[in-house]
C-alpha cells in the first residue's frame, strides 16, 4: 500500500487547543474542550500508529481514549415520551419503526412558515436574504416537506445563524420547483429552529440512537464533504500544522434555539425521520461505553502515558479527554487501503 502521510497525524491538548463555533460572537470565537475527536482516518485509507500523552501539568490526570465513528451520539427520548404518544400506534411498536437510513442527510433544522405554495423537492437547495449575515445569501437543502403541518425541515445551512433573521418577513424559495413559504411579523406562530445536521453513520433501532457525522465539525477533515464512505476528503494542506488546528465544532445539544418574531425560545430538539416523524432526543454524547478503549487512566505528573497498536479504519476518529492540559500526540502511518 502506498504510504499518504507519515509522523504526526494530529496533537490535542485539551483545555488548551482552541477550535471555532460559529454561533459565538466573531469577538469570541476561540473556545477550548475538555474532549475532542481530534483524527479521522480519511476515506480510502488505512492508519496506525501510537498515541503518545505527556502530562506536564503539576500533578496526577486520568485520562479517556476511545475510538468513534460519529461527533455526536444522539440518544431519541422514550417512546410514551414523543408527540403524539408513539405507544398508542400499532405502526411505533419500537425504535425500529423509525426510519434513519446510513449514510443520509439527518436534521433538527425546521422552518415554520405560512403562507406556502408549491411543493419543496428532496434535497433542493432553499434560498432566502438575511441582512444580519455577511454574506446576506443564505441557503439550506431540503431534507423534509411537511406540506400539512406547513414545516420546512432544511440541511446543511449555510450558516448556524442563518434563521436569526431581521425584524419583518422572509421568503424561502425552492431553487427548483419555485416553491415559498413565509416566516415573519406579519405570520403569526412562525419561526426557524435552528438545529443541526449531518449524515447518520448508524442508525441503532434496537436502542433509539442516531450515530450522526456533524455538518458543523471538522478536524483534520471537512465533514460536509464526507459521509459517501468511497471517496477521500483531506483537508486542503497536507501539513501538520493544519491538520492539527483547524477545528470547527458546535456539537448537538438537548435544546436548540427558535428564532421568531415574537420572541427566540429554545424547545427540545427533534430529528425529523425518512417518513415525517418527529423524534425528541433526550441525550446527546460524544463517546459510548463500548468504545473506550482507557477510561479513567491515571497519567502522573511529569509523566509519558503511550497507548500502541491504533489502528483506524476509514472515517474512524481518535477521541481523548482530559480535565487538564496533557498533551496528545498520535503518531503513524496513513496508507491507501482497498474499500
Amino acid at each position: 500500500m502506498a504510504t499518504k502521510q507519515n509522523g504526526v497525524l494530529g496533537t490535542f491538548t485539551p483545555t488548551v487547543t482552541g477550535y471555532t463555533n460559529l454561533t459565538v460572537a466573531a469577538n469570541s470565537t476561540k473556545l477550548t474542550t475538555t474532549g475532542f475527536p481530534f483524527y479521522t482516518c480519511p476515506g480510502a485509507t488505512l492508519a496506525s500508529g501510537k498515541l503518545v500523552i505527556a502530562n506536564n501539568t503539576g500533578g496526577s490526570l486520568n485520562v479517556d481514549v476511545g475510538i468513534v465513528e460519529a461527533t455526536d451520539i444522539i440518544q431519541f427520548d422514550a417512546l410514551s415520551a414523543q408527540p403524539n404518544d408513539p405507544n398508542t400506534s400499532a405502526s411505533y411498536l419500537n425504535f425500529g419503526s423509525f426510519s434513519f437510513g446510513s449514510n443520509q442527510a439527518q436534521s433538527s433544522i425546521v422552518i415554520e412558515g405560512a403562507s406556502d405554495s408549491g411543493t419543496f423537492q428532496a434535497n433542493e437547495v432553499v434560498n432566502w436574504t438575511n441582512s444580519n449575515r455577511n454574506p446576506t445569501a443564505c441557503t439550506g437543502k431540503v431534507r423534509y416537506w411537511d406540506s400539512t403541518n406547513k414545516k420546512l425541515w432544511l440541511y446543511d445551512l449555510s450558516h448556524p445563524l442563518a434563521f436569526d433573521l431581521p425584524s419583518g418577513d422572509t421568503t424561502f424559495t425552492g431553487a427548483t420547483s419555485g416553491a415559498t413559504i413565509a416566516a415573519g411579523t406579519s405570520h403569526a406562530g412562525t419561526g426557524g429552529t435552528a438545529g443541526w445536521s449531518g449524515k447518520s453513520r448508524f442508525y441503532d433501532g434496537l436502542n433509539g440512537t442516531l450515530y450522526l457525522q456533524n455538518y458543523e465539525f471538522k478536524n483534520n477533515l471537512d465533514y460536509t464533504q464526507i459521509g459517501d464512505f468511497t471517496n477521500e476528503h483531506r483537508e486542503t494542506s497536507n501539513n501538520n500544522l493544519n491538520r492539527s488546528l483547524a477545528r470547527l465544532w458546535r456539537p448537538v445539544a438537548t435544546t436548540a434555539t427558535r428564532y421568531a418574531a415574537s420572541g427566540n425560545t429554545t424547545p427540545t430538539t427533534e430529528f425529523i425521520d425518512n417518513n415525517g416523524v418527529e423524534l425528541l432526543v433526550s441525550g446527546v454524547t460524544k463517546i459510548a461505553a463500548e468504545q473506550y478503549l482507557v477510561k479513567q487512566k491515571a497519567v502522573a505528573d511529569v509523566s509519558v502515558y503511550e497507548v500502541p497498536g491504533i489502528v483506524l479504519g476509514e472515517y474512524q476518529t481518535l477521541f481523548v479527554s482530559c480535565s487538564g492540559a496533557v498533551s496528545c500526540t498520535f503518531i503513524g502511518f496513513e496508507e491507501a487501503a482497498e474499500t
